[in-house]
């Protein structure tokens, strides 16, 4: 007997000799040599994911920087009616603890790297498999690249830009590719 863990494969007198079922517990599937979805096949699933990932990097991204600059303005405001010289750093506002430099470096890099990972590998694979794979490794080497300096760039202010701005190109490129391939289609 075969437990609903195991999996088996089984001649289908239905199917053409290239063809084969593989059972895994209820699920039946059918395969052949040729298996793998069609990028018509897979349109909407790659129009899916473009619409989550377009909501993470033009709402939910520009809405967390928003929240922050409103905040620093809102609080310089506070601190001018009240008549002080409060200075409000907008440092100190974004990362809550701005006072140890280091480690404020070693949280952002990892946790800019991991906030773009999200649009990154998604949009880099569905561009490998359904527009133009002959450029993927260069697309992941100008990326990664520009991200190890992450660290380095951190320190000077405005000059991090030269960590991420390779990274908002990338993204713009490969989501306009996959846009234009698959929802403009």
């Amino acid at each position: 007997p075969i437990s609903s863990f195991e999996s088996f494969e089984r001649a289908d007198p239905k199917l053409s000799s290239t063809q084969s079922t593989k059972s895994v517990g209820a699920f039946t599937m059918s395969s052949s040599p040729s298996s793998f979805p069609s990028p018509d096949e897979l349109k909407g699933a790659v129009q899916g994911t473009l619409l989550y990932l377009g909501l993470y990097l033009f709402i939910l991204i520009p809405f967390q920087s928003f929240s922050k600059f409103y905040l620093v303005a809102q609080k310089k405001a506070e601190a001018r009616s009240k008549g002080g010289n409060e200075k409000v750093s907008f440092r100190a506002l974004k990362y809550y603890n701005s006072r140890d430099l280091l480690a404020l470096a070693g949280d952002r890099t990892v946790g800019n790297f991991i906030e773009f990972a999200i649009l990154f590998l998604p949009l880099m694979w569905m561009h490998a498999l359904f527009v133009d794979p002959s450029i993927s490794f260069w697309i992941c080497l100008v990326y990664t690249a520009s991200r190890s300096y992450y660290p380095i760039t951190y320190f000077h202010g405005p000059l991090v830009a030269l960590s991420t701005a390779p990274g908002y190109l990338i993204y713009g490129y490969l989501f306009y590719e996959l846009t234009f391939k698959f929802a403009l289609a």
